[in-house]
């Protein structure tokens, strides 16, 4: 598995390039700037085989109707419970942000939930829903790395103040995530990236879950 780390839009949202060995990828959170990574994926030959979301915010999915333009055979895909989102700029926060609304207004998605499986060529990506910062929220899970949105930063959470945010379902997906057996490279929506052994021992937030 070769994984690139995009950096895109004004908020910093990393946008992730997930590549098997033949050049099939997924494209996680293309929250702006399609141009910048169709030009990565046209240098390095790659196919773009999937398109996912983590969950439905404007700074996640704004280069998704264009790269949908250029790779009309990737499946786009988002936890269920934050299609609403893809389909109302209001509720994804783009109303107030931009001019163009149309950009943020997407469809052809296909739903997740918890435990379905997208393969990857010789990969495998899981989902786990981890609701909180938003209703739909999910969490991308491919060998021993966690792609973990907004739900979980080095050292913090994403706001749950927003539409569909919920403290206490944050921590459910918090104490869900700490659970899981072994280690994981920790790919997060913003910053840097961390680990999850890490994150069991130094955020306080998973510390509150556990607790």
């Amino acid at each position: 598995m070769n994984i690139a780390i995009m950096p895109v839009g004004f908020l910093g949202t990393n946008c992730y390039i997930v590549s098997a060995e033949s050049g099939d990828c997924a494209i996680i959170d293309p929250g702006a700037q399609p141009e910048k990574i169709t030009s990565y994926l046209d240098g390095k030959k790659l196919k773009a085989k999937y398109i996912l979301l983590t969950h439905g915010h404007h700074d996640h999915i704004g280069g998704v109707r264009k790269l949908m333009e250029a790779y009309p055979d990737a499946k786009l895909a988002i936890g269920e419970g934050d299609i609403e989102m893809l389909q109302d700029s209001k509720k994804s926060l783009a109303f107030d942000r931009y001019d163009s609304k149309e950009d943020f207004l997407i469809e052809r998605e296909e739903p997740l939930h918890d435990g379905d499986e997208l393969k990857l060529d010789d990969l495998t990506i899981r989902v786990m829903e981890t609701p909180g910062h938003t209703i739909g929220g999910v969490c991308y899970v491919c060998g021993e790395a966690i792609f973990s949105g907004d739900t979980l930063f080095r050292g913090d959470v994403g706001r749950c103040d927003l539409y569909g945010g919920n403290y206490k379902e944050m921590l459910k997906s918090l104490k869900k995530l700490a659970e899981l057996d072994g280690d994981y490279a920790l790919y997060p929506g913003h910053g840097e990236d961390s680990t999850l052994e890490y994150e069991r021992k130094n955020n306080m937030y998973i510390a509150e879950a556990m607790g």
